[in-house]
């Protein structure tokens, strides 16, 4: 069995664990023979291993543990005083970010293949971090969370992204997910803030879609079997976070008033 250095990167983390059967170790272990980037990327992959594992946790004071807790404390009084002044539909509903977790959840378990390397886990993990907070601001900073997000999306597309073709077929399937996991996720953030003013709710759905955009594209970084190509993330990944952005700041955008 020959493998291929795509095939290389996704098997070395199960070859650093131990976990590949003789076979399949065999088969890596004679493509290494040949190839100078497998090897570089193994030994990257090795002294990194060993250089987090020599490390120690750091030793706090006992004076600095409880001045950090006195901190947060004093932190966690303010704002359940805040809280209790707020509308219903101004305080924070986990319902958004359970949705964007769901959404990843599912979006993975169910997908045909995933990849293993683990710089593409970084990516969706970082993109997933992304939709989270954006999630969880859903109702008040809309605007913000709009260019956030396509900001994460860029920086996701830029850093992942290598020479590739553009498939026009996965590229579909990317966009349709992405808009079915903004509607989801962004209906979930307005059924939690519907019993507030409108605005709020509107400022919801918007965030909470953008929030959505964001979670399909942190598990299309797994996998959509074309995620390695710039040309794709480009078009299709940040495309689909785009479509969602505009539609948000057409939603929340203030009416003009009449002439």
């Amino acid at each position: 069995m020959k493998l291929t250095c795509v095939q290389m990167t996704e098997m070395a983390t199960d070859r650093a664990e131990g976990v590949l059967d003789a076979g399949s170790r065999t088969a890596f272990d004679e493509h290494l023979q040949t190839c100078d980037g497998c090897r570089a990327y193994v030994r990257q992959l090795d002294v990194t291993r060993q250089a987090l594992g020599r490390l120690q946790a750091p030793a706090i004071s006992p004076a600095l543990s409880d001045a950090l807790m006195a901190g947060f404390d004093e932190w966690a009084a303010k704002a359940r005083s805040t809280g209790a002044d707020l509308a219903p539909s101004q305080r924070f509903s986990p319902l958004p970010a359970i949705g964007v977790l769901g959404t990843i959840a599912i979006l993975v378990a169910f997908a045909r293949q995933r990849s293993q390397a683990p710089e593409d886990w970084l990516i969706g993990g970082g993109l997933a971090v992304a939709a989270l907070v954006a999630s969880s601001l859903a109702g008040r900073f809309a605007v913000g969370i709009t260019l956030a997000g396509v900001a994460a999306a860029l920086a996701g597309a830029l850093v992942g992204g290598r020479a590739g073709a553009l498939d026009a077929a996965a590229g579909v399937d990317c966009l349709v997910t992405e808009l079915v996991s903004a509607l989801a996720v962004g209906g979930v953030a307005w059924l939690a803030a519907r019993g507030g003013p409108r605005p709020v709710a509107r400022s919801a759905l918007a965030a909470g879609g953008v929030a959505g955009a964001l979670a399909a594209d942190a598990a299309l970084q797994l996998t959509c079997r074309a995620h390695g190509a710039s040309l794709h993330l480009l078009a299709f990944h940040l495309g689909g976070v785009l479509l969602v952005a505009v539609a948000s700041l057409t939603l929340v955008r203030p009416a003009r008033a009449p002439a």
